[in-house]
């Protein structure tokens, strides 16, 4: 499919806090030992030299701020969760480990967004275009490369509320994969609509104009002579697109787009194009597909 939703679908399940709630994950299960362990209560006062009060250091955070105290409270939710632990083999570890891998890491948050309630799947992604209108600017801070945009995200810069809303719905991502509930999975009509929706979406985020328009078409066409503003801008577009449709076809388009690897039928996907215009515009593609950047 087209470029615009692809780089959507990698803003939907990268972050660059989710790999330093991991690298932190990590580092706690790492240094003390499991509860049931005898030396637990032996463990040297240092242990928590390799904590994850270290790793807020080396990141900027002050390890006393709200910010540390909000991902250190969804470290323990995640650890002590019973579903986490039952569906996930290795538990807090294994999560741990799972997101600082990107490829894992971006695997797995599409199983668990995929799995999410569409008001939830709607929140989380609601919030990471507030990321994206806030902190990141128009240009994309030069990179056409949505993993490396996110990169550049900045836990400090983000509010306290936004911080703890995501981490909430990152724990809802963690618990409904460990879930492994079915995936719902559209109907080749039912995507086709919706598809229909989402092209009428994106000519009224445009408002309807022609040079907008062309300017969609032509980088979903050139793809690769498109300049990182251009990837930003059409990012930015789609995004908000799809959060104005309206239900249940918004939630088939989101659902669609993050669908898990091997999950998504080529015979629904198909070039759109807006009315009037024989270029086609943007559709979804499956994170880290072919058509990633």
């Amino acid at each position: 499919m087209r470029r615009s939703a692809s780089y959507a679908a990698t803003l939907i399940v990268l972050l660059a806090v989710t790999a330093l709630a991991g690298a932190a994950l990590r580092r706690n299960t790492d240094s003390y030992p499991p509860s049931d362990n005898p030396a637990s209560a032996a463990a040297p006062a240092g242990a928590k030299a390799g904590g994850p009060e270290t790793l807020f250091i080396q990141s900027g955070i002050d390890p006393n701020s709200n910010k540390a105290r909000i991902i250190l409270a969804w470290m323990e939710r995640v650890r002590h969760d019973p579903v986490i632990a039952a569906g996930i083999p290795g538990g807090a570890r294994r999560v741990g480990q799972i997101f600082v891998d990107p490829a894992a890491r971006e695997e797995f948050m599409a199983q668990g967004i995929a799995r999410l309630s569409p008001a939830d799947r709607l929140k989380y992604v609601q919030l990471l275009t507030k990321f994206l209108d806030e902190l990141v600017p128009v240009n994309c801070f030069g990179l056409s490369d949505m993993r490396a945009v996110m990169n550049r995200v900045s836990l400090n810069e983000m509010q306290d509320a936004d911080v703890d809303q995501y981490f909430d719905l990152l724990f809802k991502v963690l618990v409904s994969d460990a879930s492994n509930a079915p995936i719902s999975t559209p109907t080749p009509q039912q995507f086709a609509d919706a598809e229909r929706k989402l092209t009428h979406a994106l000519v009224a985020q445009l408002h309807g104009n022609e040079a907008d328009i062309e300017r969609l078409a032509f980088y979903a066409s050139n793809p690769s002579m498109a300049t990182p503003s251009d990837a930003c801008w059409t990012t930015r577009v789609t995004l908000h697109a799809i959060i104005a449709m309206p239900d249940p076809e918004r939630d088939l388009i989101l659902l669609h787009t993050m669908m898990p690897r091997g999950r998504q039928d080529a015979s629904t996907m198909k070039p759109w194009s807006a009315p009037g215009s024989h270029a086609p515009l943007p559709a979804s593609s499956q994170p880290g597909g072919a058509g990633a950047p």
